[in-house]
């Protein structure tokens, strides 16, 4: 006999998958609890879902493409493009992950311990990817086509080592690690000072010269 396929059934597991893999992770939740709080059996969540990797991308996928989506309008006004990459970055890289630590996580779970031969149930990781370059588009200069993709993708493994090693409180400096990363793009903004004592350049004896501040007898 065909089971009938409810929506109130689908949502009830999703929401629950939702709640215990924000909470406990992918690892130790079970398809039996997610069943279990959804009021239903196993065998009726497979109906729905063909593996828990499956179910795992039908709640991740929506919260990450939101965040994204949301990222984007928060620096949409940004017009100063170092300022803009710095807010993507920090955007990615500390307050997403933070924002739900289990979920994103819980990826990184599934994805670890997949199986080689079972492919992702959906190109999640292409279209972040996708939604990046088109935020970076006119930031971050590009020598060849495809090296936005590159970038982006690099980017995303960057996301993948923070979100892994937040969870053992292996916390880095993002702040700064976005700093740096704004530097090697666009070129540094900081500018060394002249150490002290140090006798002035030609080119900065002629700007004392003119405000009155240097004469060759006191040098």
């Amino acid at each position: 006999m065909v089971q009938v396929k409810k929506a109130s059934v689908r949502n009830a597991i999703t929401e629950s998958a939702y709640e215990l893999f924000s909470r406990r992770g992918y690892n130790a939740t079970t398809l039996l609890d997610i069943a279990q709080m959804a009021g239903t059996g196993v065998s009726s969540l497979y109906s729905y879902f063909p593996s828990k990797l499956h179910l795992l991308y039908e709640v991740v996928e929506p919260w990450q493409k939101d965040a994204f989506e949301r990222l984007a309008a928060r620096v949409e006004g940004i017009a100063e493009p170092r300022a803009r990459l710095r807010a993507i970055l920090l955007g990615v890289w500390r307050d997403m992950p933070a924002e739900n630590v289990g979920l994103a996580n819980s990826l990184m779970e599934a994805l670890a311990s997949a199986d080689p031969g079972e492919n992702k149930p959906r190109p999640l990781l292409r279209w972040v990817e996708e939604r990046l370059a088109q935020m970076l588009e006119g930031i971050v200069p590009i020598r060849s086509p495809g090296d936005d993709q590159l970038l982006t993708n690099f980017f995303m493994m960057a996301y993948d080592g923070f979100v892994i090693n937040r969870r053992l409180n292996d916390l880095r400096d993002i702040e700064q690690l976005v700093e740096i990363m704004c530097d090697l793009l666009l070129g540094s903004r900081r500018r060394a000072a002249p150490r002290r004592g140090s006798r002035p350049t030609r080119l900065r004896k002629k700007e004392l010269v003119v405000k009155g501040r240097y004469s060759r007898a006191g040098r």
